[in-house]
């Protein structure tokens, strides 16, 4: 019969891994190494953002100083873990590129506190995800996220399109040059360029872009002459909470940032897993779900510090595939080098002094990248056809919708708002489309019962009535049988040693099993939903197929069995459930 197909992409092996302890000297070289290449952008969302909503230059020199303190801190957040938040991984914190559309409309209609209360909301829906991440993986999907990511490509063009308008009005053929030189390299080196080449990509496109504004007279520096060595911001902006109306236009916009962070959170933690581990490995969405936590943990304080929106920088996984450190010794010293550069306003002066043109060349860059971003995380993640077509709906919902394509009526300035947006428009329409798909999808069936042995003959009737269902012959039908049996014995096994203890046995008795049963032709998926122990049963399926020649333990028999009759097995581990689901072939299909 066929073997279970574990898909879990072969991984690098790094020399040192998280919980491994590098030379001192040669943690803080890397640390110091990715600092300074993610120094070169890391500003240019507080910059843009400042500049473009008309704030003089106290506002700017605070939003510099905060987006470094928050970047620092929640850094080492993500390495150090705080109860829930963090991943206990090296994922560095970013300002969130993606962000800017949105934070300039809030500092222009609401003003900064406007935009401080907004970035709360935002992180509000982070939390709320990563706490019920298993619950709302339905809704919370990559198509959803892709959708959202393609559309946001639109309003970021926007915001670049701006840039170079107001750059060429003033000196038209030096701001052309400038932001042409910046995305010519960048592009040339992320396109053709080594692995080491891709890194410094941004970072050569952006020194050469400032290097042609400089020859060419537009290179301001007037604010790193005026600024300190060392020191403080001496301003700060009036963060007094405000809930007007442009506070209550926006919330979708930043519920919808939120989602888009939290996607992107939960990509980057998987892709760090994959490349921090030297053996293979399933994904541990615990591990997972604390890195969205940690990402709703620095927004909350970018919120509350009046900053822009922070996302995990994706850099860092490749990074640490040239490297081979993921040790978090790596972590903190990024975190601390970001909490320095704030005190230091002469450097960060000089990184928010990148002309504008400059900026605009480099976002064109990461306006194509969230679009290509955007549509991968669609077709990858996502094999039926109705869904993939609601991400391409949904995409010119949005269009339309920002380019204001229908005329519309006045529906007032709370739904005028939301109706002008693509973000809030064609991500609504994505959310419910999908809920539309799932809530009519007739072929989902459910079982539920108490987790334990004894739930086995009603968890077969259930089986069998889903065969029957399908038409299916009693070949098919024995073989589901056998996958829920292995897999109910796998889940709550018959230790008696284990269940000496009469708590052991209360506890035992309050875990719950669900199983849902749904098919795409001739083929099954059961989902069950459920408690487990602490290991994963994909990577113990993994090590049995390592090891075919060793004599079963008593213990294994389960899974053996399991292997020989499901298709794919995927074993996802949240806080407090566990999620493992089986594809079963009919016999001879493999």
């Amino acid at each position: 019969m066929q073997e279970a197909v574990l898909s879990a992409p072969a991984s690098p092996n790094p020399r040192y891994e998280a919980d491994e302890h590098p030379p001192l000297l040669a943690s803080v070289g890397y640390g110091a190494l990715f600092s300074f290449i993610a120094s070169a952008t890391l500003l240019v969302t507080p910059v843009i953002v400042a500049n473009a909503s008309g704030r003089d230059d106290s506002y700017l020199i605070w939003m510099v100083f905060a987006s470094l303190i928050v970047v620092g801190l929640s850094t080492l957040l993500q390495v150090r873990r705080l109860g829930f938040a963090g991943a206990g991984a090296v994922l560095p914190m970013f300002t969130a590129a993606f962000s800017i559309p949105f934070c300039i409309t809030a500092v222009v209609d609401g003003g900064p506190a406007t935009l401080a209360m907004l970035v709360i909301v935002s992180a509000a829906a982070q939390l709320a995800i990563s706490r019920w991440l298993f619950i709302l993986r339905r809704i919370v999907t990559p198509i959803v996220g892709g959708t959202v990511m393609m559309i946001l490509s639109i309003t970021l063009a926007s915001v670049v399109f701006a840039l170079l308008d107001d750059a060429t009005q003033v000196e038209p053929e030096a701001a052309s040059l400038a932001a042409l030189a910046t995305m010519v390299v960048a592009a040339a080196l992320t396109l053709r360029g080594s692995a080491v080449l891709r890194l410094w990509g941004p970072v050569a496109g952006i020194v050469v872009g400032c290097g042609v504004a400089a020859a060419l007279g537009i290179f301001d520096t007037k604010l790193v002459a005026a600024a300190p060595w060392v020191g403080l911001p001496s301003d700060l902006p009036d963060l007094t909470p405000d809930f007007g109306i442009s506070f209550w236009t926006l919330v979708p916009s930043f519920l919808f940032l939120g989602v888009i962070t939290a996607i992107q959170a939960n990509g980057a933690a998987i892709a760090m897993q994959r490349v921090a581990w030297r053996d293979n490995r399933a994904v541990d969405f615990r591990q997972v779900q604390g890195a969205l936590a940690g990402s709703g943990a620095s927004n909350l304080l970018a919120g509350l510090g009046g900053a822009v929106p922070t996302a995990i920088n994706p850099g860092i996984v490749s990074f640490t595939q040239i490297t081979g450190v993921a040790a978090r010794r790596v972590g903190y010293t990024i975190g601390v080098i970001f909490i320095l550069l704030a005190f230091l306003p002469k450097f960060s002066g000089l990184l928010a002094s990148i002309p504008g043109p400059v900026m605009a060349g480099y976002l064109i860059m990461v306006t194509g990248a969230l679009f290509v971003d955007g549509a991968q995380t669609v077709i990858q993640n996502e094999q039926n056809k109705q869904k993939i077509a609601v991400a391409g709906v949904c995409f010119w919902i949005g269009a339309a919708f920002q380019f204001e394509t229908f005329a519309l009526p006045d529906l007032g300035p709370v739904w005028g708002a939301l109706l002008d947006s693509g973000i809030t428009t064609g991500g609504l329409a994505a959310v419910v489309m999908i809920l539309y798909l799932e809530f009519t999808n007739p072929r989902r069936m459910r079982f539920k019962s108490q987790l334990h042995i004894d739930a086995l003959p009603e968890l077969n009737a259930f089986i069998a009535k889903f065969a029957d269902r399908r038409g299916w012959d009693s070949a098919m039908k024995d073989r589901l049988s056998a996958v829920a049996e292995e897999t109910l014995l796998t889940l709550a096994p018959l230790d008696l040693d284990a269940l000496t203890a009469e708590e052991d046995d209360d506890d035992d008795d309050q875990r719950q099993l669900i199983v849902l049963a749904s098919s795409e032709g001739a083929v099954a998926d059961l989902e069950f939903i459920g408690g487990g122990d602490d290991e994963n049963m994909e990577d113990r399926l993994r090590q049995l197929q390592q090891h075919d020649s060793e004599t079963p333990v008593e213990h294994d028999i389960s899974l053996r069995l399991l292997r020989n009759y499901a298709s794919s097995v995927r074993h996802q581990q949240y806080h407090d459930t566990d999620i493992i689901t089986v594809r079963v072939e009919p016999p001879g299909a493999g």
